[in-house]
This record gives C-alpha cells, sequence and structure tokens, in this order.
C-alpha cells in the first residue's frame, strides 16, 4: 500500500528511513540535484535558453539547486544566489554543496543576497531560467521581508519573459493542502522529487515533472528513526499533564507485574502522569515498581461494571486496558462497557492481553489500537497466522486482508510487527529474540499508550512504539530482561533523534 501522492510529513520519513536502510541523505540530494539539472537542460534546449539563474535557500531546496548548478556548469551559463548568508546555512548536506561551489569560480558565479541591495544585483534578462530553489516544502504560511521581494521580483521577470522552474514544491504553496501564501512563485515547471506532493496541481505549480531520486520503497513501509518524525518533542515550556495522561487498567488478584509494565512503559517514553487502576489486593506490589505512579484501587478480585472508574477515564488522554486484567465473565462485561463509554467520549485506547480475549470486532472504532500476538490474533479473527521469516509475505497478505476493513489500528506483534490501519501499513524489523519472554508486550502496550498523546495518527503511534520498544530491546540484549528494556528506552528514543538530526 505505497501510494502515488505523499505528504511532506511522509516524504520527510522516507528521506531519514532511506539513510537508515543505507541510502545517505546526502546521496540522495546529490540525485535530486542531478535529475533537476537533466530536467533544466532539457528545457533550456527546447527553449533555446543558455542563461540560468539558480535562486537557492539555506536547507535542503537550495542544497537541491547547488548540486544541479554543479551539473550545468559544463553546459550552460550558470549564476547561484543564496539568499540569506552562507554561515547560516545549517544543513550539514547543504553546507557541503556550498562548499564545493565555492571551489568552481571559474566555471560559475556565486553570490550571497543579503539585503535587498544585493537583490539589485541579480542579473535577470528576457531569456533566462530562473530556478526558484528558495524554500520548497519547508515554508507555511505568512511570507515577509527580503524572501517576500525576492518572490516578487521572480514573478515581475516571469512577466518579461523568463521561465521559471521549481524545485519540488513553489516556494509559497503548501505542498499538503495547495494553499497559496500572500506570495508565492509563479512557476512554469515544477520537478517534484520521488512522488508528488499531495497538494499540487498544475494550476498552482505549473506542469509537474517526477525526479525519482534513489528511495527505495521499503523507507515508506518499514519502520525507522524516521517515523518518529511524526510525534512531537516536549517543549521546555510545559505544565504537568500537557505531554500525555495515560490511564492503565489491568492486574487481577493474581497478576501485579502486568499492569505495572505498562505504566512504566509509559513513563520512560515521556508522558507526565500515569495511573494505574487495579484490584487494591496487588496495589502494593504495584506501588513498589516507582512514587511516580498514580494507583487507584477498588476491592473485587477483578474488573467489573461497578469498579470501572468513568471519571477518570474521562479525564485522562488515552487508556491501557487489559494487561493482567484476567478473562472473569464480569471482567469481560466490564471490558464492554468501556469500549461503549470510550467510544462515546472519543478517548484513544490501546488493548492489549487479556481484555484481546474479551472483545468482538463489533466493538471497534477509529481510536482503537489492537496489539494482539498472533494467538490473540486467532482468538480475535478465526484465522491462523503463518510463521516463520520465509512465510512473512503471507503473514503479512493475511493481515492486511483481515484487517483492511477494520476501524481500528493494528499492532500485530512478531518477530516482526505488522502495523495496519484503514489508510496505511508499516512494518517493525527492530527487536531480538529474547523479546519473546513475558512482560515485552506490556511494556510495548504502554509505550503505545504514551505515544498515542503526541502522534495525530494511530498507526504511527503504534508504528515508532513498536520501534522503540525493539530498539530498547537491541540495546539490552547481551544482558535482557524486562526492567532492562524499561530503563534503555529513554536512550532508544534519544539515539533515533540524534539519526534524524544527523543532517
Amino acid at each position: 500500500m505505497v501510494n502515488d501522492l505523499i505528504s511532506t510529513l511522509e516524504m520527510s520519513i522516507a528521506d531519514v528511513n532511506a539513510d537508515y536502510l543505507g541510502v545517505k541523505r546526502i546521496i540522495l540530494m546529490e540525485n535530486a540535484g542531478r535529475g533537476l539539472a537533466e530536467f533544466i537542460w532539457k528545457i533550456s534546449m527546447e527553449e533555446a535558453i543558455s542563461n540560468i539563474i539558480i535562486i537557492a535557500g539555506k536547507g535542503g531546496n537550495g542544497g537541491d539547486g547547488m548540486v544541479a548548478a554543479r551539473h550545468l556548469a559544463d553546459k550552460a551559463k550558470v549564476s547561484l544566489y543564496l539568499i540569506g548568508e552562507k554561515q547560516d546555512i545549517k544543513k550539514v548536506s547543504t553546507r557541503k554543496n556550498w562548499k564545493i561551489l565555492e571551489n568552481m569560480p571559474h566555471s560559475l558565479k556565486l553570490y550571497e543576497v543579503k539585503d535587498s541591495e544585493d537583490l539589485k544585483k541579480i542579473k535577470f534578462n528576457k531569456k533566462s531560467i530562473i530556478v526558484d530553489a528558495l524554500f520548497g516544502t519547508g515554508v507555511y504560511g505568512e511570507i515577509t521581508g527580503l524572501y517576500s521581494k525576492v518572490i516578487t521580483t521572480i514573478n515581475s521577470h516571469r512577466n518579461k519573459g523568463a521561465l521559471i522552474i521549481c524545485v519540488d514544491t513553489p516556494s509559497g504553496i503548501d505542498p499538503n493542502t495547495g494553499k497559496k501564501a500572500n506570495v508565492f512563485i509563479k512557476g512554469h515547471y515544477t520537478t517534484v522529487f520521488h512522488k508528488q506532493k499531495q497538494g499540487l496541481t498544475e494550476e498552482n505549480s505549473g506542469m509537474i515533472k517526477i525526479v525519482p531520486i534513489g528511495i527505495p520503497p521499503e523507507a515508506e513501509f518499514v519502520i525507522g528513526p524516521g517515523d518518529l518524525l511524526a510525534s512531537s518533542t516536549k517543549e521546555k515550556w510545559v505544565r504537568k499533564g500537557d505531554k500525555g495522561k495515560v490511564l492503565v487498567i489491568g492486574g487481577n488478584e493474581k497478576y501485579s507485574g502486568a499492569p505495572a509494565l505498562a505504566g512504566m512503559g509509559a513513563l520512560q517514553a515521556g508522558s507526565d502522569l500515569v495511573t494505574i487502576v487495579a484490584p487494591d489486593k496487588i496495589t502494593p506490589a504495584i506501588r513498589s515498581y516507582t512514587p511516580e505512579f498514580i494507583v487507584q484501587s477498588y476491592p473485587s478480585p477483578h474488573l467489573t461494571v461497578e469498579t470501572l472508574p468513568y471519571q477518570l477515564m474521562e479525564e485522562y488522554d488515552s487508556i491501557v486496558l487489559g494487561p493482567g486484567l484476567g478473562r472473569h465473565p464480569e471482567t469481560q462485561k466490564a471490558v464492554e462497557v468501556t469500549l461503549e463509554f470510550v467510544k462515546k467520549h472519543e478517548i484513544p485506547i490501546v488493548i492489549d492481553a487479556d481484555a484481546l480475549h474479551l472483545i468482538s470486532q463489533s466493538y471497534l472504532y477509529e481510536n482503537v489500537i489492537l496489539t494482539p500476538h498472533a494467538g490473540e490474533f486467532a482468538v480475535l479473527t478465526g484465522t491462523s497466522l503463518p510463521v516463520g521469516f520465509t512465510s512473512f509475505s503471507e503473514r503479512l497478505k493475511t493481515v492486511l486482508n483481515i484487517t483492511k476493513n477494520s476501524p481500528a489500528v493494528w499492532l500485530v506483534k512478531g518477530p516482526w510487527d505488522i502495523i495496519s490501519s484503514p489508510e496505511k501499513y508499516k512494518i517493525n524489523k527492530s527487536g531480538v529474540p529474547e523479546m519473546s519472554r513475558g512482560g515485552t508486550g506490556d511494556i510495548l502496550a504502554g509505550l503505545t499508550g504514551s505515544f498515542v498523546n503526541n502522534t495525530e495518527d494511530l498507526c504511527y503511534a503504534a508504528s515508532i512504539a513498536a520501534f522503540i520498544n525493539g530498539k530498547a530491546g537491541e540495546l539490552t540484549r547481551n544482558d535482557f530482561s524486562s526492567m532492562n528494556l524499561l530503563a534503555k528506552i529513554p536512550t532508544a528514543i534519544r539515539t533515533s533523534w540524534d539519526f534524524i538530526l544527523a543532517d
């Protein structure tokens, strides 16, 4: 399920995950710039235009323009104007390509445009190709100051006969919605990299040319660090609770570890508040895991309709239901009532472990994430899954066929996890065999409940949780235990963000 259109978030994720798969981001920029240069040269031949002016920003779009300038330098008269100062180029690959151009003073002209006076020095003429490598997909909303003047100047020369080619997205056009900013480039052509951005049309972008840049298809559906871009990071000034409150409903008189591990998973993922609702007989054991837990007890040995925490369910941002819950008939009724309640109040819920044995698919809705292993999947669907890596393609096909009409998100656990939603699917390959031990699934449920609260798309929440759980497992392989896995979750999150920010 790889779509022909792509959002900027999906493109950013694919860009990072291609790097994670081994295709480095600077190679993608090289491929993009070379493809852009080939298209510019084709148009210049058709239109008999030899003067090429590239207007470059300081980000990745500008870097694409810089690569194109290098590839065109032996064919045409090329000038590149950086809007801003070179010391402000932060992106590593863009900075490297700028330095290459600085070493080519005999082949092309290179300028910095720092203010309106510098803007007057750009040598436009009627027989020019002007390349808009200013913003691309990176800027939304109001455009002011020097950038506004640059766009107005480019458009004025279009009216005088210059031909405009935009890089990936015309500057000033929202690539997701097609909405136009207060000023925007009116391009004759737009070269889009990898796939067409979903908001672009010929009306707002001119003729659209898709340029492949070498992103593997797997970068879109195999989960990697890039998927964390779908989640928000913790800002400096926040109040307790701003980054999510998770309610865990689990445990019975025999099982205290499962709800505690789920709660610990949520805390380690960054949730500000975690409350666990469990029978009073096991609450001392749950409290012993950490003083950070808020624990609410009830006298019954198992969950019943009468002991459901209705007020808490309304107050919390997400619910994890099921770890250690047991399968008493009264508990089954309580689970059914819980699902009716959260559906009415539109509360995201992660259904795990015993709760998966107590529901039917008729109770599912779009705010539900299910986390079954193969046995629980068979209970829910009546279908057994193929086992073994050689049978994975058949396993994937089976999961997608069964879940395609379900409104819920399915996180089907296994050596390779499958995350399926009505819109897309993902495969998670992180993890180690040692994670087949009890407890890791409870931690995953808590992680999922936490990521739900800072990720708009539940499929991404489940994907990120599966990936981070697996990476934490990889970090503890030589001394694996549930507690060691929990300890490595912050490291797994931090190193994933480090990878994202490396370029």
